[in-house]
């Protein structure tokens, strides 16, 4: 595949005036420190460099040199050329800005991308020529990423709210909840989180019903029926509520941490975090409402119930609250089977039938399947490998060294270590005005090293539990099971495919067993 970037077209200032002038209306913008006679030849210099500089180019108009002189305040305040220039912008009288460096512009990062960005909201591009940036451009983008990380080490002294404060405190486990508004929890005097007893009792509530088969919505109105509040004190429930409750780690007494960051501690909007800043994962932070076993398998039916398609075209969604529901698929065309009352000669049955089947007979010849055939074949599965428990526990074993040895070598750690290094290496080289394209690059790879580092310990942490789940069962079995149990279905058994003359149960471990018909 052949990818063909194009660039996007410059932008001159402010649109609404572009149409009116033909020239590139320019301005600069120059500060000393101090009022000495060394920095007053400095001011004086820069003043007339800038007004040279500007006049020789044809195709720009010089608009006004900006200078403040004998200031060393480090924000915007009392600087009354600074100011009048930023007017002048909002005033449409400028399209482009000079500047000798960053430093010059403003001594605060946080002044500096405040007014940075609202220029580039104006389409005005600041130039700066010490480090050779242009605001509008990528490698801008990138310098301005940085700048922002440091801009929030900058204002965290005014601001507990600032991002990078609240990272230092993820980073050392610090977990902030609003527990007034979070069921099921208060916190003491000292700021952890401790068990609301009758609060409990409803999240303990909302995960059961859930695993017994209730959708979001019917535990909702459950819950709305008996008069009971949720978090806000209020009775009405909504079946985002619920489901936002089933997915909170919390309740396993474990943490996510930096969920939503703050795009910027300018603007202070937080956005979902999809990898873009590091996560941070706190096990066994507080007291647990919910066992984690009980929390993974609820995890698990959410994600099997959004994977379900609805039979003859409907849309997706759960629509059965029976254990082998969603989970047998057809060998022949793929598609699942559908649970349905079966009446041959007045004999009535329940039977699963693929549904391409239904749909279309000619299509697939999948043979229909009773339902004591399907319950009969699992707990033939289970029996075998409880009887031949030493070589099915041998493999387990085996699976599980290969999960762990799977992992990502590199730490979370060590990553956010080279990200950072690399970080000062960038600044470093733009104050030397030197090329730092491979900076940039191996930024962005070990930034989305980060992101996948993420997945695969969550991924492997999964398995691994998986694993031992079914270790446990097996280890725990004193003789033949003979019952069945739906329960047992939801936590050990991923797919069953049906084939001509036999079943493959496939087990949440990755045991796979074959069962003839």
């Amino acid at each position: 595949m052949n990818v063909i970037k194009i660039p996007a077209k410059p932008q001159k200032g402010n649109n609404a005036a572009k149409q009116e002038v033909k020239k590139l209306r320019v301005a600069a913008y120059c500060r000393v420190s101090t009022d000495n006679e060394e920095q007053a030849t400095s001011y004086e210099t820069q003043i007339e460099h800038y007004t040279e500089f500007i006049n020789k180019n044809p195709e720009w108009e010089l608009v006004k040199v900006y200078a403040d002189d004998g200031i060393s305040a480090t924000s915007t305040k009392g600087r009354e050329q600074f100011n009048a220039m930023i007017e002048d912008c909002k005033k449409g009288l400028i399209d482009m800005i000079f500047t000798k460096s960053i430093s010059r512009f403003a001594r605060n990062t946080v002044d500096c991308l405040n007014y940075i960005r609202m220029l580039k909201e104006m389409n005005i591009p600041v130039f700066f020529e010490k480090e050779s940036i242009n605001t509008m451009d990528s490698k801008g983008e990138v310098l301005l990423t940085i700048m922002a990380s440091l801009a929030q080490q900058e204002s965290e002294s005014l601001s507990q709210n600032v991002k990078i404060g609240v990272q230092y405190r993820f980073q050392q486990g610090k977990v902030m909840v609003n527990a007034r508004r979070f069921l099921g929890y208060d916190k003491d005097d000292e700021g952890h989180l401790i068990i609301n007893p009758e609060q409990a009792e409803i999240v303990k509530r909302i995960f059961r019903e859930y695993l017994e088969g209730a959708s979001c919505k019917k535990i909702a109105q459950g819950l709305q029926r008996d008069g009971i509040p949720n978090a806000r004190g209020s009775t009405k429930w909504h079946d985002n509520s619920i489901r936002l409750i089933l997915g909170n780690e919390k309740y396993m007494g474990d943490a996510l941490l930096q969920k939503t960051y703050t795009v910027d501690c300018l603007s202070k909007k937080r956005v979902k975090n999809s990898g873009i800043v590091p996560q941070y994962y706190v096990e066994d932070d507080h007291e647990a409402i919910i066992s984690k076993e009980t929390f993974l398998m609820v995890q698990e039916e959410m994600a099997r119930r959004a994977r379900t398609q609805l039979p003859f075209g409907g849309k997706k969604g759960y629509s059965a609250n029976h254990a082998f529901s969603q989970i047998i698929f057809c060998a022949g065309c793929g598609e699942q089977f559908r649970r349905i009352h079966w009446n041959n000669h007045g004999k009535k049955s329940v039977v699963w039938r693929c549904v391409t089947r239904l749909k279309e007979k000619d299509k697939c010849r999948a043979r229909t399947v009773s339902e004591e055939t399907l319950k009969a074949a699992f707990l033939e599965a289970l029996n075998e490998m409880v009887d031949d428990s030493d070589t099915y526990l041998n493999r387990l074993r085996e699976n599980l060294e290969a999960a762990i040895n799977s992992a990502n070598p590199m730490s979370a750690e060590a990553l956010s270590a080279k990200m950072a290094e690399l970080q000062r290496e960038l600044i470093n080289r733009t104050e030397r005005r030197e090329n730092y394209d491979d900076i940039t690059e191996e930024i962005l790879r070990l930034r989305e090293l980060q992101e996948q580092k993420g997945m695969d310990d969550a991924t492997q942490k999964e398995h691994t539990k998986r694993i031992k789940t079914l270790q446990k069962f097996i280890q725990s079995q004193p003789s033949e099971i003979t019952e069945f149990d739906e329960a047992l279905v939801k936590k050990l058994l991923e797919n069953v495919t049906i084939h001509d003359d036999y079943l493959e149960l496939r087990f949440k471990s990755g045991v796979t067993i074959s069962i003839e018909m």
